[in-house]
């Protein structure tokens, strides 16, 4: 079985209200430990004659650390609860919190007369340990006194605490072995999909390459239908793209890596990149940077163009022809330059339903697929995970006059004096 912590199978809390409660109980001193006896709760009842002078005394704190050592290392071999007569004269006890035939940690205690004490012998204990004889017998006498036959009635009780406790403990480490278990079969699973889905996106990426190499050789009425191939293939690798994407983010593999960029230069490149890769549809795709955006700032200008790359593919596949405006602004918020970034797209027109169900799914802040224009989108979920990742917000309005506008807005550093790296 492999090392488990008592403080992860019971909860600290748990543990010294029932420690607290069975001194109380008892009048006798308690405290638990985990397996190498280090206290895991405060102790209770502990008695001035123990706590502030036996241990304060450098021989009598070290034999009272032999009789702790002692007391739970019979426990530890018999497994059940043992009462023993400490150095000092007092009886203790140490009772084993286990799971399985593994001890996990010690109830441990005492502190108390069980019969009447020799006290020349004590004030011999005394000066042995270098403490005034008179305070010492007159301190151990204010400890509590038990019969001998309370005591075994407590032991009897403690050891009913300790195998609650015990089962308490087990069922908790088979809860954790469950849910470890489960954890492992699932990250498996995932690593599966994901793995098959890179395979995928390389094979859908070459397959569109030679596709298109083909169809710019070829002069045939079959070119068309090439074409038509061409862009259901394109879909269906943004598909598997956005679920490599969705998957790392289901499994909080998100990481950011800030640098600094150029706005302007970003921008052309995004448009660049996705018209490269998905085509145009015979939209008219201007860029608008403001002049009070700064020419330079700090941020991951790798996940603002993931983001908006999602963005413009969505407007680009769902209509034809029009006009897609990608406007920059900028406004200084604090020590820090909120960037605004909109897609605007003169012909998509969505219904007050479709806008709703668009703005309470942003809203919800789920990591989950959601249908658009018919069909499953993940686009969205990457452009709403991601930009709250980067304490950002992402909109989704009409445009004046007919459209729909999507807004990023990210909180950036202003870098001042150009930069050496980045984009």
């Amino acid at each position: 079985m492999e090392k488990v912590v008592l403080q992860d199978l019971i909860d600290v809390n748990i543990l010294q209200k029932i420690q607290d409660g069975f001194s109380d109980y008892t009048g006798m001193a308690a405290l638990i430990t985990d397996a190498d006896g280090v206290p895991v709760t405060r102790g209770s009842g502990f008695t001035k004659f123990c706590r502030d002078l036996v241990r304060q005394s450098e021989a009598g704190g070290r034999r009272c650390e032999v009789c702790d050592r002692d007391g739970a290392s019979r426990a530890l071999r018999s497994g059940e609860i043992s009462v023993y007569q400490c150095h000092a004269g007092l009886t203790d006890y140490a009772a084993p919190i286990m799971v399985e035939d593994i001890v996990i940690g010690s109830f441990i205690g005492g502190q108390v007369r069980t019969s009447e004490l020799d006290m020349g012998k004590m004030r011999e204990k005394a000066q042995d340990m270098g403490i005034d004889p008179e305070i010492y017998v007159k301190t151990i006498q204010e400890t509590n006194y038990l019969k001998w036959e309370d005591v075994e009635k407590a032991a009897v009780f403690l050891s009913r605490i300790t195998e609650a406790l015990s089962a308490i403990a087990y069922h908790s480490y088979l809860a954790i072995q469950e849910y470890r278990k489960a954890e492992r079969a699932a990250r498996s699973q995932s690593d599966f999909v994901m793995n098959l889905s890179l395979h995928m996106k390389q094979n859908m990426e070459a397959w569109m390459e030679h596709a298109g190499d083909m169809i710019e050789q070829v002069d045939s009425p079959a070119v068309d239908n090439m074409k038509s191939l061409l862009k259901q293939g394109t879909e269906v690798y943004s598909m598997v793209e956005d679920a490599v994407e969705y998957i790392k983010m289901s499994d909080g593999r998100v990481e950011l890596s800030e640098d600094n960029y150029r706005i302007r230069t970003l921008l052309d490149e995004i448009v660049a990149s996705v018209t490269s890769h998905y085509g145009d549809n015979n939209k008219k795709i201007t860029i608008q940077v403001d002049e009070k955006v700064p020419e330079f700032m700090l941020g991951d200008a790798g996940r603002i163009g993931q983001v908006l790359s999602k963005l413009l593919y969505n407007c680009i596949s769902c209509t034809s022809g029009g006009e897609l405006t990608i406007r920059a602004n900028s406004r200084k918020v604090s020590y820090a330059v909120m960037l605004s970034i909109s897609v605007e797209d003169s012909l998509m027109t969505l219904s007050p339903v479709q806008l709703e169900k668009v703005r309470e799914y942003i809203k919800s802040g789920s990591v989950q697929e959601m249908e658009w224009e018919g069909r499953p989108e993940l686009g969205f979920s990457i452009v709403s995970f991601l930009t709250r990742h980067m304490s950002g917000k992402f909109e989704v309005n009409e445009k004046p006059g007919g459209g729909t506008v999507f807004t990023i807005s990210l909180p950036q550093l202003e870098v001042k004096g150009g930069m050496t790296h980045g984009i």
